[in-house]
């Protein structure tokens, strides 16, 4: 029965796709099929029984072509394919039309009674008055939300679930967490993938362990097979390539400047990594192979997490005798220590070397934070603060340098990425971020950041920097800044 409806407006369900990509939009040349009839789905095909048991029930159907019937499991799920089979589910018909209610929705399209009857139930609206978008592809996160509110799956009160890409007040965090916890999407390696379009076959399996619980998983089992009894494990093997920061790069046949030259990099040139020791990295240099300097180059993985072999220092301001800014009943050195060490564990799940400048209430000299970083031949530089100031002062700000950094115009780049997940994640007054040679910056040659969470003698910020609820979000916001540094 349908307990509840969803507007695909409150989803964000119109996804800008190329017409290239909405596959298969003529269901009139769909067949029924029985049993393992498809001839591109095996019985050992990992969805082949859940898509055997919606083809059965006439809810998905095939395609006929000269070499028999045949299902394409990884074309991708449109809006309109996704408006009839939900109804179908649900035991809806399609609604007679007399006058099309979207222009790019004619009277003759296939899809135009479906199209009208998932409008007038609201599990569907249109992208505007006179749009409807039925070519466009339906996303897993989109998806997830119709079918916990359609056939009242429900949420789990702590909205857990182990996908390190669906983030802690990621929007669709409850309904991809209620699908997690029924046993209906289990992710894979760890991932959830929330902004992947929907496959035919995930989509099977998806409204397949819906309707019928015996096709439900009891553990977390990878969603194209692999029964795992703990959280699935984040890939962290990887491939890396270099990319030049400066032209004229020099490429060395040892790791040491002694070593000849047997070749020059040019700004932006990427080579494949072999290996990285200190602050030398073995790349293939064509058909030999060569060192070069990291501080001179961003590492970048081509495979597997962003983060994975980075080494990255992570610094909770102050500590030990110094307390840093002193808000109403905390300190600047307590709220830091708090957010680092989610950063540490997010971080550390996803495959990085992690150096903390202090892991307890100590107090390491500026000197000590620097040599550090430097002694572990750390990739990155992070360092947490907290601001104080007036009452009136409130926001988040991230600090570089390009004064005496080597790597300055790499460090504003990351504080760009951090600024922006923080003020996205958190809501924090966005102060932008600045251009300052404070010393942990400025002494270091590696990718280095100072990050102002926010203005404890501020009321509203320091309602967020004395809860843990929004200590998850500060490490969430910079694990995905780092992240999203890699990416680029």
């Amino acid at each position: 029965m349908l307990k509840k409806i969803l507007s695909c407006t409150a989803v964000g369900f119109f996804v800008t796709m190329s017409p290239l990509a909405a596959v298969n939009p003529q269901p009139v040349t769909e067949v029924s099929a029985a049993m393992n009839s498809f001839y591109d789905v095996p019985s050992t095909y990992w969805a082949s029984k859940e898509i055997n048991y919606l083809s059965s029930k006439s809810i998905i159907k095939g395609y006929e072509s000269s070499k028999g019937s045949y299902f394409a499991p990884e074309n991708s799920v449109t809006r309109a394919q996704a408006a009839k089979m939900i109804l179908l589910a649900l035991g809806e018909k399609e609604a007679a039309v007399s006058t099309a209610k979207f222009s790019d929705v004619p009277k003759s399209h296939w899809a135009s009674g479906w199209i009208e009857r998932a409008v007038q139930l609201g599990i569907f609206s249109g992208k505007s008055t006179d749009i409807f978008g039925p070519e466009d592809l339906l996303t897993r996160q989109q998806l997830s939300k119709i079918l916990v509110n359609a056939f009242d799956i429900p949420i789990p009160a702590d909205s857990a679930e182990p996908f390190v890409d669906v983030y802690i007040n990621h929007e669709m965090r409850p309904y991809i967490s209620a699908l997690y916890n029924e046993g209906i999407a289990t992710g894979s390696n760890g991932r959830f993938r929330p902004m992947e379009s929907i496959t035919r076959a995930q989509f099977s399996v998806f409204m397949a362990r819906t309707l019928n619980p015996e096709f439900r998983v009891k553990v977390a089992e990878d969603e194209v097979g692999g029964v795992e009894t703990q959280k699935p494990p984040v890939n962290v093997e990887t491939e890396t390539e270099a990319v030049a920061l400066t032209s004229g790069l020099n490429v060395r046949s040892g790791p040491s400047a002694n070593n000849g030259i047997i070749g020059q990099l040019s700004k932006g040139q990427k080579v494949p990594v072999i290996s990285v020791s200190g602050y030398w990295a073995k790349v293939q240099f064509g058909s030999k192979t060569g060192y070069v300097n990291k501080l001179y180059l961003k590492l970048r993985n081509t495979e597997g997490n962003p983060v994975a072999e980075r080494v990255i220092v992570l610094d909770a301001g102050h500590g030990g005798k110094d307390p840093g800014a002193i808000g109403a009943g905390i300190t600047e050195k307590q709220i830091v220590i708090e957010v680092a060490k989610r950063v540490e564990a997010k971080l550390k799940a996803a495959g990085a070397t992690i150096i903390m400048t202090r892991s307890g209430d100590t107090y390491p000299t500026l000197g000590d934070r620097v040599e550090l970083a430097k002694d572990k031949y750390a990739d990155m530089f992070v360092s947490i603060h907290v601001n104080s100031a007036s009452p009136s002062a409130s926001g988040t700000e991230t600090f570089y340098d390009t004064s005496e950094n080597l790597n300055g115009e790499e460090s504003k780049k990351l504080a760009a990425e951090i600024q922006k997940q923080i003020i996205a994640l958190v809501g924090t007054e966005d102060r932008g971020i600045k251009d300052n040679d404070f010393y942990v910056l400025r002494n270091n040659d590696m990718p280095s950041i100072l990050v102002e969470l926010g203005f404890i003698t501020n009321s509203g910020d320091l309602a967020k920097l004395k809860s843990s609820k929004y200590y998850d979000l500060y490490a969430e916001a910079i694990y995905r800044g780092i992240v999203e540094y890699y990416k680029k």
